[in-house]
């Protein structure tokens, strides 16, 4: 193992319907490679409430933080990552939404091909039916890996799909990277690239993932974060 890089932290931010295990297969190799890692645990009720609990997480690390947003986490770390501790963004296959853009926005500019997977319950949470979560979040994976996923779902309260993002934007004034899942069914390969154009990162891959890539391609993933952490080294 590296000497650990006490100068830099990688905070991870899970998606929608998972929780922060789902970073699992990445979080070991990050610390083989040396680096300060935690992954922050919000309960997806409110967008502000995640954004506040990202900043507690941020606010407890000593020294310079990367910011990396999965699917729903993008969206987390674009209001997040204006604390002045970060000092850039990594988006796998994430919402790196603009000013004024929504989670339900973003999907609505093309067929939503997971739509008919998703259930709203009675107290207005959205869940993955758990016999379509492999087809529509993780069909690089057998069933039986994604079965646990499936069943420890953190459900996405319908307030945050509808939350418009506010002014600035992290990514108009931090260096960012955005990893694109060409074979995705939550948020299609064509808008994440509007989303990379829009953004302008400093460096885009293309990886022939479904959604989860950080569960059926843990090692690209893992290597595209380190790249971005070498540069601030």
């Amino acid at each position: 193992m590296d000497v650990i890089n006490n100068h830099l932290t990688i905070v991870l931010c899970h998606g929608s319907f998972t929780g922060a295990l789902v970073w699992q297969n990445v979080i070991p190799l990050l610390v083989k490679e040396g680096y300060n890692v935690v992954a922050v645990d919000y309960p997806t009720r409110d967008f502000k409430e995640d954004v506040e609990y990202t900043k507690n997480l941020i606010d407890n690390q000593q020294g310079n933080v990367l910011l990396v947003g999965y699917s729903y986490g993008g969206a987390v770390v674009t209001e997040a990552g204006n604390h002045e501790k970060v000092v850039g963004i990594v988006y796998i296959a994430g919402f790196a939404l603009d000013e004024g853009d929504s989670l339900g926005s973003i999907l609505s500019r093309r067929e939503d091909k997971g739509a008919s997977a998703r259930i709203l319950d009675s107290k207005g949470f959205l869940w993955v039916k758990p016999e379509e979560f492999n087809k529509c979040i993780c069909q690089d994976l057998s069933q039986e890996e994604s079965l646990a996923m499936s069943l420890c779902q953190k459900p996405l309260h319908l307030s945050i799909v509808t939350n418009t993002m506010g002014p600035n934007p992290a990514w108009k004034t931090k260096p960012t990277w955005y990893q694109i899942s060409d074979n995705d069914r939550m948020i299609p390969q064509e808008t994440q690239i509007e989303m990379v154009n829009n953004i302008k990162p400093k460096k885009t891959i293309h990886l022939n993932s479904n959604h989860a890539s950080i569960s059926s391609h843990p090692k690209d993933v893992t290597n595209f974060i380190v790249e971005a952490a070498s540069s601030f080294k």
